[in-house]
């Protein structure tokens, strides 16, 4: 006889704003945790000595950053509907977090490669014309070194074949690029390292820098879903 339990894999879409962005990601599974088991839905826990709420997040996204594009995978053990399982959620989720969507995985997050950011920040005393000329030459060159940390120690790599920015623009104080950076388990670009390889470059660091990421996609550039 078989006594396994069948499950229902679900993917919920979320955002993460405004104060939230100083959740690390740890806590934000903490969190996580909590409000599903708050939810009353009839999720599927692993087994063994110590049972858990089974949850895995595609790609962990960096302290401080905002997200209009963030999921996390979880199971049921009964059908529900969609909206209902939005519905749940979202009543007992923290403040800055949004629950927008949830479906059935339709991509495995290892064939994540890209994500779109909206960066900003500013550069009190700096002259405009001069940062636009420093930026433009610094990420036109045709090898943008930086280091990068990696399981195995730092290590100096390339981002140029790896980054794609959009022109960079200067409004009411703030100057405004948006950036696709390859991202997923093979290489993922940190937005923060584009101002380590302007550091390098330029000798200064923009300051009151804000990134949200904006979408994710596969090596096909198809939004993860």
């Amino acid at each position: 006889m078989n006594d396994m339990i069948d499950f229902i894999d679900v993917r919920l879409f979320y955002t993460k704003t405004g104060s939230a962005k100083y959740i690390s990601h740890l806590d934000v599974m903490r969190a996580f945790q909590r409000a599903l088991k708050r939810s009353k839905i009839d999720f599927w826990y692993t087994e063994g000595f110590h049972p858990h709420l089974y949850l895995t997040f595609a790609l962990p996204l960096s302290l401080g950053y905002e997200s209009v594009a963030e999921s996390v995978d979880f199971r049921l053990i009964s059908p529900m509907p969609y909206e209902e399982i939005v519905r749940r959620i979202n009543a007992v989720l923290p403040v800055g977090f949004k629950a927008i969507a949830a479906g059935k995985p339709k991509m495995d997050a290892k064939k994540i490669r890209f994500a779109d950011y909206d960066i900003a920040f500013s550069a009190e005393g700096k002259d405009v014309e001069q940062l636009l000329a420093d930026w433009y030459r610094c990420f036109e060159n045709e090898t943008v070194t930086v280091m990068k940390k990696t399981k195995s120690g730092e290590k100096e790599i390339n981002l140029k074949p790896h980054i794609k920015l959009s022109k960079l623009e200067y409004k009411e104080g703030r100057y405004l690029v948006k950036a696709r950076l390859a991202s997923g388990v093979e290489l993922n670009i940190n937005p923060d390292l584009l101002f380590e390889a302007f550091k390098n470059y330029c000798g200064y660091r923009p300051e009151d820098i804000s990134v949200k990421r904006m979408a994710v996609y596969n090596e096909k550039m198809e939004k993860f879903r």
